[in-house]
Protein backbone atom coordinates (compact mmCIF):
# COMPACT_ATOMS: atom_id res chain seq x y z
CA UNK A 1 0.00 0.00 0.00
CA UNK A 2 1.39 3.46 -0.81
CA UNK A 3 1.97 5.59 2.60
CA UNK A 4 -0.06 8.58 3.19
CA UNK A 5 1.55 11.69 2.64
CA UNK A 6 1.11 12.79 6.43
CA UNK A 7 2.68 9.69 7.62
CA UNK A 8 5.88 10.94 5.52
CA UNK A 9 6.05 14.43 6.73
CA UNK A 10 7.67 15.33 9.66
CA UNK A 11 5.31 18.35 10.39
CA UNK A 12 1.67 17.73 9.54
CA UNK A 13 0.41 19.45 6.51
CA UNK A 14 -2.72 21.35 6.97
CA UNK A 15 -6.13 20.64 6.52
CA UNK A 16 -7.50 23.04 3.47
CA UNK A 17 -9.36 26.57 4.14
CA UNK A 18 -7.87 26.47 7.74
CA UNK A 19 -6.01 29.86 9.16
CA UNK A 20 -3.61 29.86 11.25
CA UNK A 21 -1.30 32.64 13.18
CA UNK A 22 2.31 32.34 12.17
CA UNK A 23 5.23 33.93 13.90
CA UNK A 24 6.17 37.20 12.54
CA UNK A 25 9.90 37.94 11.40
CA UNK A 26 11.89 39.72 8.73
CA UNK A 27 11.53 39.20 5.34
CA UNK A 28 13.97 36.31 3.87
CA UNK A 29 14.98 34.79 7.30
CA UNK A 30 16.40 31.38 6.76
CA UNK A 31 15.74 28.93 9.50
CA UNK A 32 18.58 26.07 9.75
CA UNK A 33 16.39 23.66 12.03
CA UNK A 34 14.36 21.80 10.13
CA UNK A 35 11.39 21.37 11.91
CA UNK A 36 10.43 24.96 11.82
CA UNK A 37 9.30 26.88 15.73
CA UNK A 38 5.79 27.01 16.67
CA UNK A 39 3.33 29.47 15.44
CA UNK A 40 3.21 32.90 18.14
CA UNK A 41 0.03 34.04 19.08
CA UNK A 42 -1.69 37.64 17.79
CA UNK A 43 0.11 39.80 19.83
CA UNK A 44 -0.46 43.71 20.33
CA UNK A 45 2.32 45.22 17.48
CA UNK A 46 3.77 48.56 18.00
CA UNK A 47 4.90 49.69 14.21
CA UNK A 48 4.65 53.38 15.06
CA UNK A 49 4.65 53.84 18.72
CA UNK A 50 0.96 54.73 17.72
CA UNK A 51 0.31 51.48 18.97
CA UNK A 52 -1.15 49.73 15.69
CA UNK A 53 -2.41 46.10 16.01
CA UNK A 54 -0.75 44.11 13.57
CA UNK A 55 -1.01 40.25 12.57
CA UNK A 56 -0.59 38.01 9.65
CA UNK A 57 -1.77 34.85 9.10
CA UNK A 58 -1.24 32.27 5.97
CA UNK A 59 -4.01 29.89 4.86
CA UNK A 60 -3.01 26.38 3.87
CA UNK A 61 -4.02 22.94 2.97
CA UNK A 62 -3.60 21.75 6.85
CA UNK A 63 -3.87 23.27 10.61
CA UNK A 64 -1.13 23.63 13.52
CA UNK A 65 1.65 24.17 10.31
CA UNK A 66 3.85 26.44 8.21
CA UNK A 67 5.01 23.50 5.94
CA UNK A 68 4.46 24.01 2.42
CA UNK A 69 5.04 21.95 -0.68
CA UNK A 70 5.69 22.64 -4.35
CA UNK A 71 2.48 23.23 -5.83
CA UNK A 72 0.66 24.69 -2.60
CA UNK A 73 -1.76 27.32 -2.55
CA UNK A 74 -1.21 29.85 0.61
CA UNK A 75 -2.96 32.79 1.60
CA UNK A 76 -1.63 35.11 4.02
CA UNK A 77 -4.07 37.25 5.82
CA UNK A 78 -2.93 40.78 7.60
CA UNK A 79 -5.59 42.33 10.44
CA UNK A 80 -4.68 45.66 11.56
CA UNK A 81 -7.26 47.46 14.10
CA UNK A 82 -7.28 50.26 16.60
CA UNK A 83 -5.91 49.59 20.28
CA UNK A 84 -5.86 53.09 22.29
CA UNK A 85 -4.39 56.18 21.99
CA UNK A 86 -4.51 58.91 19.10
CA UNK A 87 -6.46 57.62 16.05
CA UNK A 88 -4.75 57.63 12.26
CA UNK A 89 -6.11 57.62 9.13
CA UNK A 90 -4.31 54.32 6.73
CA UNK A 91 -3.86 55.51 3.21
CA UNK A 92 -2.72 52.19 2.22
CA UNK A 93 -1.30 48.75 3.04
CA UNK A 94 0.95 46.55 1.10
CA UNK A 95 2.05 42.48 1.09
CA UNK A 96 5.31 41.85 -0.08
CA UNK A 97 4.90 38.93 -2.08
CA UNK A 98 7.53 35.87 -1.20
CA UNK A 99 9.87 35.67 -3.69
CA UNK A 100 9.49 33.09 -6.28
CA UNK A 101 5.80 32.75 -5.48
CA UNK A 102 2.55 33.25 -7.66
CA UNK A 103 0.04 35.77 -7.44
CA UNK A 104 -3.09 34.44 -7.41
CA UNK A 105 -6.11 36.55 -6.23
CA UNK A 106 -7.02 38.77 -3.14
CA UNK A 107 -10.05 39.93 -0.79
CA UNK A 108 -10.52 42.94 1.85
CA UNK A 109 -12.80 44.08 3.79
CA UNK A 110 -12.88 47.69 2.96
CA UNK A 111 -13.41 49.72 0.67
CA UNK A 112 -9.67 50.13 -1.57
CA UNK A 113 -8.35 49.85 -4.74
CA UNK A 114 -5.95 46.55 -5.09
CA UNK A 115 -3.11 45.85 -7.33
CA UNK A 116 -0.10 43.62 -7.88
CA UNK A 117 2.90 45.04 -8.21
CA UNK A 118 4.89 41.78 -8.85
CA UNK A 119 7.40 40.64 -6.14
CA UNK A 120 7.14 44.46 -4.39
CA UNK A 121 3.94 43.21 -3.32
CA UNK A 122 0.33 43.45 -3.54
CA UNK A 123 -0.96 46.95 -2.58
CA UNK A 124 -4.35 48.01 -1.06
CA UNK A 125 -5.24 51.65 -1.39
CA UNK A 126 -8.08 53.80 0.07
CA UNK A 127 -10.71 54.92 -1.84
CA UNK A 128 -13.95 57.00 -1.85
CA UNK A 129 -13.42 60.81 -1.20
CA UNK A 130 -9.58 61.05 0.14
CA UNK A 131 -7.94 59.03 2.29
CA UNK A 132 -7.82 61.99 4.57
CA UNK A 133 -10.95 61.60 5.68
CA UNK A 134 -12.49 58.14 4.21
CA UNK A 135 -9.46 56.17 5.98
CA UNK A 136 -9.12 52.28 5.45
CA UNK A 137 -8.86 51.75 9.14
CA UNK A 138 -11.46 53.15 11.30
CA UNK A 139 -11.24 56.84 12.63
CA UNK A 140 -10.37 58.02 15.97
CA UNK A 141 -13.30 57.56 18.13
CA UNK A 142 -14.43 54.28 17.22
CA UNK A 143 -12.69 50.41 16.36
CA UNK A 144 -12.87 49.25 12.93
CA UNK A 145 -10.97 45.85 11.64
CA UNK A 146 -9.03 45.31 7.79
CA UNK A 147 -8.55 42.42 6.95
CA UNK A 148 -6.19 42.40 3.93
CA UNK A 149 -6.15 38.83 2.72
CA UNK A 150 -3.79 37.44 -0.75
CA UNK A 151 -3.78 34.28 -2.09
CA UNK A 152 -0.13 32.98 -3.78
CA UNK A 153 0.41 30.00 -5.59
CA UNK A 154 3.98 27.77 -4.65
CA UNK A 155 5.47 26.76 -8.08
CA UNK A 156 6.47 22.94 -8.90
CA UNK A 157 9.91 24.20 -9.44
CA UNK A 158 10.11 26.36 -6.28
CA UNK A 159 13.67 26.15 -4.12
CA UNK A 160 13.34 24.91 -0.97
CA UNK A 161 13.31 26.87 2.11
CA UNK A 162 12.02 29.64 4.59
CA UNK A 163 9.76 32.07 2.22
CA UNK A 164 8.53 36.09 4.14
CA UNK A 165 5.14 37.71 3.37
CA UNK A 166 6.09 41.27 5.03
CA UNK A 167 3.70 44.42 5.45
CA UNK A 168 4.01 47.75 4.96
CA UNK A 169 0.98 50.86 5.51
CA UNK A 170 1.32 54.17 5.27
CA UNK A 171 0.31 56.69 8.30
CA UNK A 172 -1.79 59.65 6.24
CA UNK A 173 -0.33 61.88 8.95
CA UNK A 174 2.93 60.80 9.04
CA UNK A 175 2.70 61.16 5.28
CA UNK A 176 5.49 58.03 5.28
CA UNK A 177 5.18 54.24 5.12
CA UNK A 178 5.77 52.38 8.16
CA UNK A 179 6.90 48.66 8.16
CA UNK A 180 5.00 45.77 9.55
CA UNK A 181 6.08 42.48 10.38
CA UNK A 182 6.28 39.49 7.95
CA UNK A 183 4.78 35.86 8.44
CA UNK A 184 6.87 33.03 6.87
CA UNK A 185 6.35 29.52 5.38
CA UNK A 186 8.83 26.66 4.79
CA UNK A 187 8.49 24.99 1.30
CA UNK A 188 9.76 21.45 1.68
CA UNK A 189 9.98 18.66 -0.44
CA UNK A 190 6.65 16.06 -0.61
CA UNK A 191 8.50 12.95 -1.91
CA UNK A 192 10.43 10.06 0.14
CA UNK A 193 14.21 10.15 0.18
CA UNK A 194 15.00 6.64 -1.74
CA UNK A 195 18.14 4.44 -1.98
CA UNK A 196 18.79 2.06 -4.77
CA UNK A 197 21.83 -0.59 -4.40
CA UNK A 198 23.25 -2.84 -7.73
CA UNK A 199 24.24 -6.38 -7.31
CA UNK A 200 26.07 -7.67 -10.51
CA UNK A 201 29.30 -10.04 -10.92
CA UNK A 202 32.64 -8.82 -11.16
CA UNK A 203 33.24 -10.39 -14.26
CA UNK A 204 31.35 -12.27 -17.32
CA UNK A 205 32.62 -13.04 -20.56
CA UNK A 206 30.81 -12.07 -23.80
CA UNK A 207 28.07 -14.28 -24.56
CA UNK A 208 26.84 -15.66 -21.81
CA UNK A 209 24.09 -14.36 -19.32
CA UNK A 210 24.20 -12.74 -16.22
CA UNK A 211 21.83 -11.48 -13.46
CA UNK A 212 21.69 -8.21 -12.39
CA UNK A 213 19.67 -7.08 -9.35
CA UNK A 214 18.39 -3.76 -7.98
CA UNK A 215 17.31 -3.35 -4.44
CA UNK A 216 15.47 0.16 -3.77
CA UNK A 217 14.58 1.25 -0.30
CA UNK A 218 12.20 1.69 1.41
CA UNK A 219 10.92 -1.41 0.25
CA UNK A 220 7.48 0.01 -0.27
CA UNK A 221 8.38 2.23 -3.00
CA UNK A 222 7.00 2.44 -5.90
CA UNK A 223 8.45 3.13 -9.56
CA UNK A 224 10.74 1.36 -11.97
CA UNK A 225 14.66 0.70 -12.16
CA UNK A 226 16.21 1.16 -15.20
CA UNK A 227 19.39 -0.71 -15.97
CA UNK A 228 21.98 1.08 -17.50
CA UNK A 229 25.44 -0.03 -19.17
CA UNK A 230 27.72 3.34 -19.21
CA UNK A 231 24.88 5.46 -20.55
CA UNK A 232 23.40 2.58 -22.93
CA UNK A 233 19.78 1.29 -21.33
CA UNK A 234 20.00 -2.26 -20.56
CA UNK A 235 16.46 -3.87 -21.77
CA UNK A 236 13.89 -2.43 -20.79
CA UNK A 237 12.50 -0.57 -16.99
CA UNK A 238 12.05 -3.01 -14.61
CA UNK A 239 8.88 -2.64 -12.45
CA UNK A 240 9.97 -3.01 -8.51
CA UNK A 241 8.20 -5.09 -6.69
CA UNK A 242 8.83 -5.60 -3.12
CA UNK A 243 11.71 -3.31 -3.15
CA UNK A 244 13.71 -5.50 -6.27
CA UNK A 245 13.80 -5.36 -9.62
CA UNK A 246 15.83 -7.68 -11.62
CA UNK A 247 16.90 -8.69 -15.05
CA UNK A 248 19.54 -10.46 -17.30
CA UNK A 249 22.03 -9.78 -19.80
CA UNK A 250 24.40 -10.80 -22.31
CA UNK A 251 27.18 -9.07 -23.19
CA UNK A 252 28.57 -8.78 -27.00
CA UNK A 253 31.57 -6.91 -26.26
CA UNK A 254 34.74 -7.12 -23.87
CA UNK A 255 36.38 -4.85 -21.68
CA UNK A 256 35.32 -2.99 -18.34
CA UNK A 257 31.45 -2.23 -18.06
CA UNK A 258 29.97 0.64 -15.66
CA UNK A 259 26.95 -0.17 -14.73
CA UNK A 260 24.20 1.25 -13.01
CA UNK A 261 20.65 1.02 -11.54
CA UNK A 262 18.49 4.00 -12.30
CA UNK A 263 15.22 4.16 -9.84
CA UNK A 264 12.51 6.53 -11.26
CA UNK A 265 9.73 6.95 -8.58
CA UNK A 266 6.04 7.82 -8.60
CA UNK A 267 4.95 11.02 -7.70
CA UNK A 268 5.72 10.03 -3.77
CA UNK A 269 9.02 8.72 -4.11
CA UNK A 270 12.05 10.37 -4.95
CA UNK A 271 14.30 8.72 -8.02
CA UNK A 272 17.96 7.58 -7.02
CA UNK A 273 20.71 6.12 -8.84
CA UNK A 274 23.53 2.82 -7.39
CA UNK A 275 27.19 3.48 -7.18
CA UNK A 276 28.82 2.19 -10.60
CA UNK A 277 29.27 -1.88 -10.45
CA UNK A 278 32.27 -2.55 -13.17
CA UNK A 279 31.80 -5.83 -14.62
CA UNK A 280 34.91 -6.76 -16.32
CA UNK A 281 33.86 -8.46 -19.17
CA UNK A 282 36.41 -10.71 -21.31
CA UNK A 283 36.34 -12.74 -24.52
CA UNK A 284 37.91 -15.92 -25.36
CA UNK A 285 40.11 -16.08 -28.60
CA UNK A 286 41.93 -18.26 -30.60
CA UNK A 287 45.26 -17.77 -32.62
CA UNK A 288 45.31 -19.43 -36.25
CA UNK A 289 48.52 -19.57 -38.09
CA UNK A 290 49.21 -20.10 -41.80
CA UNK A 291 52.71 -19.98 -43.21
CA UNK A 292 54.28 -22.24 -46.17
CA UNK A 293 55.72 -25.97 -45.25
CA UNK A 294 58.80 -25.12 -46.92
CA UNK A 295 60.85 -22.35 -48.26
CA UNK A 296 63.80 -21.85 -50.13
CA UNK A 297 67.15 -19.58 -48.76
CA UNK A 298 66.84 -15.75 -49.86
CA UNK A 299 63.11 -16.14 -50.66
CA UNK A 300 60.76 -14.30 -48.40
CA UNK A 301 58.48 -16.16 -46.20
CA UNK A 302 54.95 -14.32 -44.78
CA UNK A 303 53.31 -15.68 -41.92
CA UNK A 304 49.90 -14.96 -41.30
CA UNK A 305 48.04 -15.08 -37.69
CA UNK A 306 44.35 -14.88 -37.95
CA UNK A 307 42.62 -14.07 -34.43
CA UNK A 308 38.79 -15.23 -33.77
CA UNK A 309 36.72 -13.20 -33.43
CA UNK A 310 38.16 -10.57 -35.77
CA UNK A 311 37.34 -7.48 -33.20
CA UNK A 312 39.74 -8.93 -30.95
CA UNK A 313 42.66 -5.96 -30.00
CA UNK A 314 46.29 -6.82 -29.28
CA UNK A 315 49.29 -8.19 -30.29
CA UNK A 316 50.97 -11.05 -31.81
CA UNK A 317 54.36 -12.05 -31.50
CA UNK A 318 55.80 -14.19 -33.76
CA UNK A 319 58.28 -17.17 -32.33
CA UNK A 320 60.70 -19.61 -34.20
CA UNK A 321 60.76 -22.44 -31.50
CA UNK A 322 61.31 -19.77 -28.07
CA UNK A 323 63.20 -17.36 -29.96
CA UNK A 324 61.11 -13.90 -31.13
CA UNK A 325 60.90 -13.09 -34.44
CA UNK A 326 61.03 -9.44 -34.70
CA UNK A 327 58.60 -7.08 -32.55
CA UNK A 328 54.76 -7.62 -31.78
CA UNK A 329 52.65 -6.60 -34.44
CA UNK A 330 49.17 -4.81 -34.03
CA UNK A 331 46.16 -7.14 -34.80
CA UNK A 332 44.06 -5.27 -37.80
CA UNK A 333 40.94 -6.78 -38.31
CA UNK A 334 41.56 -9.99 -36.71
CA UNK A 335 44.80 -10.31 -38.68
CA UNK A 336 48.56 -9.67 -38.23
CA UNK A 337 52.04 -10.72 -40.47
CA UNK A 338 55.73 -10.74 -40.89
CA UNK A 339 57.48 -11.00 -43.31
CA UNK A 340 61.30 -13.01 -42.85
CA UNK A 341 63.75 -14.08 -45.01
CA UNK A 342 66.20 -16.83 -44.28
CA UNK A 343 69.54 -17.20 -44.84
CA UNK A 344 70.58 -20.77 -44.46
CA UNK A 345 69.20 -23.85 -45.10
CA UNK A 346 67.73 -25.77 -41.68
CA UNK A 347 64.43 -26.50 -39.74
CA UNK A 348 62.07 -24.45 -38.22
CA UNK A 349 59.08 -24.37 -35.98
CA UNK A 350 57.03 -21.09 -35.99
CA UNK A 351 54.23 -20.13 -33.31
CA UNK A 352 52.08 -17.00 -32.91
CA UNK A 353 51.04 -15.70 -29.34
CA UNK A 354 48.31 -13.46 -29.12
CA UNK A 355 48.39 -11.00 -26.28
CA UNK A 356 44.95 -9.59 -25.98
CA UNK A 357 43.72 -6.10 -24.51
CA UNK A 358 40.19 -4.06 -23.59
CA UNK A 359 39.08 -7.91 -22.32
CA UNK A 360 40.11 -10.36 -24.97
CA UNK A 361 41.95 -13.33 -23.62
CA UNK A 362 45.26 -14.58 -25.01
CA UNK A 363 45.42 -17.22 -27.25
CA UNK A 364 48.17 -19.39 -28.79
CA UNK A 365 48.61 -20.70 -32.71
CA UNK A 366 49.44 -24.43 -33.14
CA UNK A 367 53.14 -25.12 -34.06
CA UNK A 368 54.00 -24.81 -37.92
CA UNK A 369 56.93 -26.92 -38.92
CA UNK A 370 58.87 -25.21 -41.80
CA UNK A 371 61.97 -26.48 -43.89
CA UNK A 372 64.21 -24.20 -45.45
CA UNK A 373 65.93 -25.46 -48.81
CA UNK A 374 69.20 -24.23 -50.72
CA UNK A 375 67.91 -22.52 -53.57
CA UNK A 376 67.70 -24.87 -56.57
CA UNK A 377 70.32 -24.70 -58.92
CA UNK A 378 69.47 -23.59 -62.67
CA UNK A 379 69.99 -26.52 -64.70
CA UNK A 380 70.76 -27.05 -68.48
CA UNK A 381 69.64 -29.93 -70.86
CA UNK A 382 70.96 -30.91 -73.78
CA UNK A 383 69.85 -33.84 -76.49
CA UNK A 384 73.11 -35.20 -77.79
CA UNK A 385 72.29 -38.82 -79.69
CA UNK A 386 71.47 -40.23 -81.80
CA UNK A 387 72.68 -38.05 -85.11
CA UNK A 388 71.12 -40.50 -87.46
CA UNK A 389 68.88 -43.59 -87.06
CA UNK A 390 67.26 -46.17 -89.32
CA UNK A 391 63.26 -45.92 -89.83
CA UNK A 392 61.90 -49.07 -87.69
CA UNK A 393 65.10 -50.02 -85.77
CA UNK A 394 65.66 -49.17 -82.12
CA UNK A 395 68.09 -46.57 -81.56
CA UNK A 396 69.22 -44.57 -77.92
CA UNK A 397 67.79 -40.75 -77.34
CA UNK A 398 70.34 -39.24 -75.21
CA UNK A 399 70.07 -35.85 -72.80
CA UNK A 400 72.70 -34.47 -70.77
CA UNK A 401 71.60 -32.49 -67.71
CA UNK A 402 74.12 -29.90 -66.15
CA UNK A 403 74.71 -29.50 -63.30
CA UNK A 404 74.79 -33.15 -62.64
CA UNK A 405 71.23 -33.59 -60.40
CA UNK A 406 70.51 -35.77 -57.56
CA UNK A 407 67.78 -37.65 -59.13
CA UNK A 408 65.15 -36.91 -61.65
CA UNK A 409 63.86 -37.37 -65.00
CA UNK A 410 63.96 -36.07 -68.47
CA UNK A 411 61.15 -35.99 -70.67
CA UNK A 412 61.15 -36.92 -74.79
CA UNK A 413 59.63 -35.54 -77.32
CA UNK A 414 59.33 -36.16 -81.03
CA UNK A 415 58.32 -33.85 -83.15
CA UNK A 416 56.03 -32.57 -80.25
CA UNK A 417 54.44 -36.09 -79.18
CA UNK A 418 56.15 -37.34 -75.63
CA UNK A 419 57.83 -40.50 -76.24
CA UNK A 420 58.36 -41.65 -72.66
CA UNK A 421 60.75 -40.68 -69.70
CA UNK A 422 64.47 -41.69 -68.41
CA UNK A 423 65.65 -41.15 -65.09
CA UNK A 424 69.34 -39.31 -65.31
CA UNK A 425 72.35 -40.29 -64.36
CA UNK A 426 73.74 -39.30 -61.10
CA UNK A 427 76.68 -39.82 -62.52
CA UNK A 428 76.83 -38.41 -65.63
CA UNK A 429 73.56 -36.65 -65.67
CA UNK A 430 72.50 -38.34 -68.63
CA UNK A 431 69.15 -39.68 -69.36
CA UNK A 432 69.00 -42.68 -72.29
CA UNK A 433 65.59 -43.59 -73.74
CA UNK A 434 65.05 -46.47 -76.81
CA UNK A 435 63.58 -45.09 -79.30
CA UNK A 436 62.11 -46.77 -82.96
CA UNK A 437 61.30 -44.26 -85.46
CA UNK A 438 58.94 -44.60 -87.86
CA UNK A 439 59.32 -42.00 -90.68
CA UNK A 440 61.88 -41.85 -93.29
CA UNK A 441 63.30 -37.88 -92.82
CA UNK A 442 64.20 -35.46 -90.45
CA UNK A 443 62.70 -35.30 -86.63
CA UNK A 444 62.99 -32.92 -83.66
CA UNK A 445 63.81 -34.45 -80.24
CA UNK A 446 63.28 -31.85 -77.56
CA UNK A 447 64.27 -33.33 -73.58
CA UNK A 448 62.71 -31.78 -70.65
CA UNK A 449 64.54 -32.22 -67.21
CA UNK A 450 61.03 -32.21 -65.28
CA UNK A 451 63.38 -31.21 -61.72
CA UNK A 452 64.26 -32.34 -58.40
CA UNK A 453 64.45 -31.71 -54.72
CA UNK A 454 67.21 -28.43 -55.43
CA UNK A 455 67.54 -28.94 -58.98
CA UNK A 456 65.39 -26.17 -61.35
CA UNK A 457 63.85 -27.76 -64.64
CA UNK A 458 64.91 -27.16 -67.99
CA UNK A 459 63.92 -27.71 -71.61
CA UNK A 460 66.78 -28.85 -74.22
CA UNK A 461 66.44 -26.79 -77.69
CA UNK A 462 65.18 -28.78 -80.85
CA UNK A 463 67.69 -31.48 -82.02
CA UNK A 464 67.59 -33.02 -85.57
CA UNK A 465 67.82 -37.00 -86.21
CA UNK A 466 68.48 -37.75 -89.92
CA UNK A 467 65.92 -41.07 -90.30
CA UNK A 468 67.26 -43.47 -93.05
CA UNK A 469 64.81 -45.71 -95.01
CA UNK A 470 66.45 -49.52 -94.71
CA UNK A 471 69.06 -50.36 -96.63
CA UNK A 472 68.31 -53.18 -99.02
CA UNK A 473 69.95 -56.89 -98.85
CA UNK A 474 70.45 -55.39 -95.21
CA UNK A 475 69.50 -59.09 -92.29
CA UNK A 476 68.76 -57.15 -89.29
CA UNK A 477 70.57 -57.45 -85.67
CA UNK A 478 69.97 -57.71 -82.33
CA UNK A 479 72.31 -56.70 -79.67
CA UNK A 480 72.45 -56.74 -75.40
CA UNK A 481 75.06 -56.05 -72.80
CA UNK A 482 75.89 -57.50 -70.02
CA UNK A 483 78.61 -56.05 -67.26
CA UNK A 484 80.32 -57.97 -64.63
CA UNK A 485 82.70 -56.71 -62.02
CA UNK A 486 82.71 -54.82 -58.49
CA UNK A 487 80.76 -51.58 -59.08
CA UNK A 488 82.87 -49.29 -56.77
CA UNK A 489 85.13 -46.72 -57.61
CA UNK A 490 88.17 -47.59 -58.77
CA UNK A 491 87.69 -50.96 -59.84
CA UNK A 492 87.39 -52.29 -63.78
CA UNK A 493 84.15 -53.90 -65.03
CA UNK A 494 83.64 -55.34 -67.68
CA UNK A 495 81.04 -55.02 -70.60
CA UNK A 496 80.63 -57.81 -73.09
CA UNK A 497 78.01 -57.27 -75.80
CA UNK A 498 75.82 -59.99 -77.95
CA UNK A 499 75.32 -59.92 -81.31
CA UNK A 500 72.97 -61.94 -82.78
CA UNK A 501 72.53 -63.75 -85.09
CA UNK A 502 76.11 -64.58 -83.85
CA UNK A 503 77.56 -64.49 -87.56
CA UNK A 504 76.74 -60.83 -88.12
CA UNK A 505 80.24 -58.56 -88.47
CA UNK A 506 80.78 -55.40 -87.75
CA UNK A 507 81.74 -53.40 -84.52
CA UNK A 508 80.55 -52.33 -81.26
CA UNK A 509 80.71 -48.96 -79.76
CA UNK A 510 80.59 -48.94 -75.93
CA UNK A 511 79.21 -45.73 -74.32
CA UNK A 512 78.91 -44.41 -71.16
CA UNK A 513 76.38 -42.08 -70.80
CA UNK A 514 76.82 -40.13 -74.20
CA UNK A 515 80.71 -41.13 -73.77
CA UNK A 516 82.69 -43.60 -76.24
CA UNK A 517 84.54 -45.82 -73.94
CA UNK A 518 87.19 -46.60 -76.24
CA UNK A 519 87.47 -47.22 -79.74
CA UNK A 520 84.83 -49.57 -81.40
CA UNK A 521 85.60 -53.59 -80.53
CA UNK A 522 85.15 -55.66 -83.48
CA UNK A 523 82.33 -58.52 -83.29
CA UNK A 524 83.97 -61.96 -83.07
CA UNK A 525 81.47 -64.76 -83.07
CA UNK A 526 78.92 -62.55 -82.14
CA UNK A 527 80.68 -61.24 -79.09
CA UNK A 528 82.48 -58.01 -78.02
CA UNK A 529 84.40 -56.78 -74.83
CA UNK A 530 85.86 -54.47 -72.72
CA UNK A 531 87.00 -53.01 -69.76
CA UNK A 532 86.01 -49.92 -67.83
CA UNK A 533 87.04 -48.27 -64.42
CA UNK A 534 84.41 -45.71 -62.94
CA UNK A 535 86.03 -42.92 -60.75
CA UNK A 536 83.15 -41.19 -59.50
CA UNK A 537 79.82 -41.97 -57.57
CA UNK A 538 76.46 -42.29 -59.17
CA UNK A 539 74.44 -43.92 -61.68
CA UNK A 540 74.95 -44.48 -64.99
CA UNK A 541 73.70 -45.51 -68.35
CA UNK A 542 75.57 -47.93 -70.16
CA UNK A 543 75.07 -48.73 -73.55
CA UNK A 544 76.21 -50.57 -76.54
CA UNK A 545 75.56 -49.92 -80.36
CA UNK A 546 76.64 -52.18 -83.16
CA UNK A 547 77.32 -50.97 -86.50
CA UNK A 548 77.20 -53.63 -89.02
CA UNK A 549 79.17 -54.72 -91.63
CA UNK A 550 78.10 -55.49 -95.15
CA UNK A 551 74.71 -57.30 -95.08
CA UNK A 552 74.14 -56.54 -91.43
CA UNK A 553 71.35 -53.94 -90.28
CA UNK A 554 73.22 -51.88 -87.05
CA UNK A 555 71.10 -52.33 -83.46
CA UNK A 556 71.79 -50.95 -80.10
CA UNK A 557 71.31 -52.43 -76.93
CA UNK A 558 69.12 -51.04 -74.20
CA UNK A 559 70.91 -48.73 -71.54
CA UNK A 560 71.94 -51.24 -68.24
CA UNK A 561 72.04 -48.59 -65.40
CA UNK A 562 75.13 -49.36 -63.32
CA UNK A 563 75.38 -47.66 -59.70
CA UNK A 564 78.67 -46.88 -58.61
CA UNK A 565 79.81 -46.76 -54.94
CA UNK A 566 82.66 -45.74 -52.95
CA UNK A 567 84.59 -49.13 -51.61
CA UNK A 568 84.58 -49.16 -47.71
CA UNK A 569 87.00 -52.01 -47.16
CA UNK A 570 88.83 -53.52 -49.56
CA UNK A 571 88.09 -56.80 -50.75
CA UNK A 572 89.22 -59.21 -53.48
CA UNK A 573 87.14 -60.33 -55.88
CA UNK A 574 84.58 -59.56 -57.95
CA UNK A 575 81.76 -57.50 -55.97
CA UNK A 576 78.66 -57.92 -56.54
CA UNK A 577 76.94 -55.63 -58.90
CA UNK A 578 73.46 -56.03 -57.28
CA UNK A 579 70.34 -55.59 -59.87
CA UNK A 580 71.59 -53.87 -63.01
CA UNK A 581 67.99 -53.89 -64.33
CA UNK A 582 67.83 -50.89 -66.85
CA UNK A 583 65.82 -48.12 -64.87
CA UNK A 584 65.57 -46.48 -68.29
CA UNK A 585 64.23 -50.05 -69.76
CA UNK A 586 66.68 -52.62 -71.03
Amino acid sequence: MRPSLSRRLATPIIAAGAAITLMLGGAGTAVADPTPPPPSSTGDQSSDNLRWNLSLTAVNGAPGSNIVHPGDTVTFTSKIWKNSGIGRYMTAIRQIQPAGFEYVSHTISKLSNVTPEGEAGVKATCTGGGCNSVPIIGTKGYLDNVDFAVTYKIPLTQAFGDYNAGFKFDVYTFGSQQGGSGAWVRVVDPKVATTTTLTAPVAAKTGEQIDLSANVGPADAVGTVQFKDGDNNIGSPVTVVGGVASTQHTFETPGAHDITAVFTGDTLFHDATSEISTVDVTTDTTTTLTAPATAVVGAPVTFDAAISPATATGQVQFKDGDVNVGSPVDVIDGSAAITRTFVEAGSHSFTAHFTGTGGNLNSDSAASPLTVNDADFGTTTTVLEPVTATVGVETNLSATVLPFPNAGQVEFTVDGVPVGTADVGTGDGVAVLPHTFDTVGTSNVVATFVGAPGFATSTSAEYSVTVKAVEPDREDTTTTLGIAGNSTVGNAMTFTATVAPAGANGTIQFKVGTTAIGAPVAVVDGVATITHIFDAEGTYAVTAAFVGGDGWNDSVSGPTVVGITTATTPGPGTGSLGSLSGIFGS
